[in-house]
């Protein structure tokens, strides 16, 4: 049974689909490129999939080829820094927590894969590939040491980064006739393994398959375990924060980010993460009291 997909589209629409027809963890993009496309998840599709019940799974993409020059140690440089300072704001557990003494990811921490879609060559992975990795092995070192690092693209892509320890996990693509993939997927050393496009629920998708666990998680859910004590109404009941809220919060941040600095909507810098993050708790305690104020006593 089909169970994880990955899909370049918002899915905020489906979930409910999605979770009615098997699905459990949905992975979504990153893009440094094009982060106000909707090929890039943004905050409000990452709590929309937390309250759906859902995991997500991140893979960044920017052009994720030689061509463009999408694959380098300078790509890998942006994408890494992107990555980790973009990751607080869609909920991936430990990005705020910085470690001292570089001790590394932990196991079982969330993990953002990097694309390579393209069928790379030898030349090209020792003089591009490692590289782009390397890059980003630095900015996850210094800007978000408790995530992993996971390597998607061909069977050769995958062994030589796996090999090289500059990624935890791999996730084989599902163009099987790339250089090495069939002797990687033999291996049995991969950890997510694509499928063959398909429509489910209504979206334009890629199953997938694991072998073990990957890398995925609940959006946010340190921080709303950590508020559950704050959720309860006058009745003493305790309640999630509902679909409404996440779009008041939402809408509140951007209302922030548009007010300071144009380019704030393509990345917001770590520094100041903690100034958006009061904004939106404000606005999340208002429609909460607003809400409460509302309902009769009984």
């Amino acid at each position: 049974m089909i169970t994880i997909i990955d899909t370049n589209v918002d899915a905020s629409a489906h979930l409910a689909a999605l979770k009615t027809a098997g699905i459990r963890t949905i992975i979504r993009y990153l893009d440094p490129i094009g982060p106000r496309n909707p090929k890039c998840i943004k905050p409000a599709e990452a709590h929309a999939i937390a309250a759906a019940g859902l995991r997500l799974a991140l893979v960044c993409e920017g052009w994720g080829d030689f061509a463009h020059g999408g694959i380098s140690a300078g790509a890998g440089e942006r994408d890494g820094a992107w990555c980790a300072r973009y990751a607080p704001t869609i909920g991936v557990p430990f990005a705020r927590e910085l470690q001292s003494g570089g001790a590394g990811a932990n196991e079982n921490a969330a993990c953002i894969y990097f694309a390579v879609d393209v069928d790379a060559n030898a030349a090209q992975i020792r003089k591009l590939v490692l590289p782009y990795f390397e890059a980003i092995d630095v900015a996850f070192k210094q800007l978000a040491p408790k995530l992993r690092i996971g390597v998607y693209g061909s069977g050769a892509v995958c062994k030589a980064v796996i090999a090289a320890k500059l990624a935890d996990l791999a996730w084989l693509s599902c163009s099987m006739g790339w250089e090495g993939s069939r002797d990687f997927f033999g291996s049995n050393t991969w950890a997510l393994r694509q499928h063959l496009p398909q429509t489910i629920a209504g979206i334009d998708c890629d199953p997938n398959e694991a072998n073990g666990e990957f890398g995925d998680f609940v959006p946010f859910a340190a921080a709303e375990d950590r508020d559950i004590a704050a959720t309860q109404d006058r009745h003493g009941a305790t309640s999630m924060p509902t679909p409404q809220e996440y779009a008041t919060v939402a809408a509140a941040v951007q209302a922030w980010i548009n007010a300071n600095a144009g380019f704030y909507a393509a990345m917001i810098p770590a520094a100041d993460i903690a100034a958006v993050a009061k904004v939106a708790a404000d606005a999340l305690d208002a429609c909460r009291a607003n809400e409460r104020a509302d309902r009769p006593v009984s």
